[in-house]
């Protein structure tokens, strides 16, 4: 088992949601199965969530 950080990237209609997290597994293709796990678990808790850093620029 090795550790990794996993950055995820979904495009939805009305933008991108990226999910970081690090995780132990087997190899880099499980570690992507563990880091989407992870997430769909959070997903049941997302009234809870709330943004700690932003980067907002003028376009």
């Amino acid at each position: 088992m090795a550790k990794y950080h996993v950055t995820l990237k979904a495009s939805l209609r009305d933008g991108e949601l990226y999910w970081v997290a690090d995780v132990t597994a087997e190899n880099e293709d499980a570690a992507m199965q563990v880091a989407e796990e992870l997430f769909t678990r959070q997903l049941d808790n997302a009234r809870e969530w709330s943004f700690s850093e932003a980067d907002v620029e003028p376009i």
